[in-house]
């Protein structure tokens, strides 16, 4: 049951014939301002993602239910034990990417049945004193004749979607307007230009990143409640990591300082890391050691420069993981070093977990088989 407003009342249901009571006082909400970006970034210390789940995206998903979706992607539906494991386990804050691409209705609000499951486990994450982000996720990304994609880094695009895109946001901080400072929202995930650059990019394209971030900062900002002072993370183009990406991106003008936080992924080197279509590499070797040192102080230099009127932003490295190849060892190594070279800057990593043991699972979602619970202790560890 949701409270309308401050005062007391009485609940009464009836079970097998008998009426059970029970009195409540909802006491006023005072809203104060959250802590600042810096603060709240500082505070998540290491982070987790539920990665390919609430994410999971496909116009061949045949039944339209939240749960068909949730699990076309292979993984299990979860319950909140998930969540007080990765708390126990020292996790200090989780991503929760959404695609909603699949559930507009038709005057363009978000269907009530997928906004409760997404409440659902943000509720979850908080009530486990975790910190929790809600995005906007494969909404963005590659296009593919499989995946509703429609969020793309052009100025035509953000013409077109420019109104679609502001209510979705504005449904989203509706929903949430009266959560704590805890629930962080970010804009949009990896978004790319319509020729897919996923290494490279235009002016142009940047400028349209810098536009929809400016776009959703306003639109979340004019919902009012805890929305008007919320921690909000924009991305730069494609989240990458790369030169144009850092140095053509700005974070938007705000109306309240020190509440913007900038995001990259790390997936570097990619042939350590990434290529799942033929690489074979196993060892972090002295020189994968020099490239992360130097594209993450390239990046903690560039954020320095990033904020409003050439301020320093916060920043988190919102995904980063390696591929396995049966080399925990090596790549206990890896995280340590991006966790260790992260933290010089005060920024804060976050796994990505997409529930696969084979590649990057991390966490049994449903149970206490966790397959590489020695990665995760490290990464606790190094964070902290």
């Amino acid at each position: 049951m949701t409270a309308v407003k401050a005062g007391k009342a009485t609940i009464s249901a009836k079970y097998n014939k008998k009426t059970y009571k029970c009195r409540v006082t909802v006491k006023k909400c005072v809203i104060t301002e959250c802590e600042s970006a810096f603060d709240s970034v500082a505070n998540m210390k290491i982070g987790w993602n539920l990665g390919n789940y609430m994410d999971a995206n496909g116009n061949w998903v045949q039944d339209n239910t939240p749960e068909a979706y949730m699990t076309c992607w292979g993984n299990p539906i979860v319950d909140e034990s998930l969540f007080k494991k990765l708390r126990k386990m020292g996790i200090g804050a989780v991503r929760v990417p959404v695609t909603w691409v699949n559930h507009f209705v038709e005057d363009g609000s978000i269907d009530p049945t997928w906004m409760a499951r997404v409440k659902e486990v943000v509720d979850w994450v908080l009530a486990n004193d975790m910190y929790c982000i809600v995005n906007v996720h494969h909404d963005t990304g590659a296009a593919e004749d499989s995946m509703d994609r429609w969020l793309f880094a052009s100025e035509d695009n953000f013409n077109r979607n420019q109104e679609l895109f502001s209510m979705l946001w504005a449904n989203i901080a509706d929903e949430f307007k009266y959560y704590g400072e805890k629930l962080v929202f970010e804009g949009f995930n990896e978004m790319i230009d319509e020729a897919c650059n996923w290494t490279d990019c235009s002016m142009a394209a940047a400028q349209a990143i810098n536009e929809y971030s400016k776009c959703f900062v306003d639109t979340v900002r004019k919902s009012g409640g805890y929305n008007a002072t919320r921690n909000l993370i924009c991305n730069t183009y494609a989240a990458a990591n790369f030169e144009n990406a850092l140095y053509f991106y700005s974070a938007p003008s705000d109306s309240v300082k020190d509440h913007i936080i900038g995001q990259i992924h790390f997936y570097e080197p990619y042939e350590l890391t990434m290529n799942e279509s033929g690489g074979t590499t196993k060892e972090f070797t002295k020189e994968d050691r020099d490239l992360v040192d130097a594209v993450i102080d390239n990046a903690g230099e560039a954020f320095y420069t990033r904020g409003d009127r050439r301020t320093p932003i916060p920043w988190i490295i919102g995904e980063f993981s390696m591929a396995n190849r049966d080399n925990t060892a090596e790549r206990i190594k890896w995280f340590k070093r991006v966790i260790s070279d992260a933290k010089k800057w005060g920024a804060t990593c976050f796994i990505w977990d997409n529930g696969t043991p084979e590649n990057m699972g991390y966490v049994d979602r449903i149970g206490d088989n966790d397959p590489y619970l020695d990665i995760i202790k490290a990464c606790v560890e190094v964070a902290r």
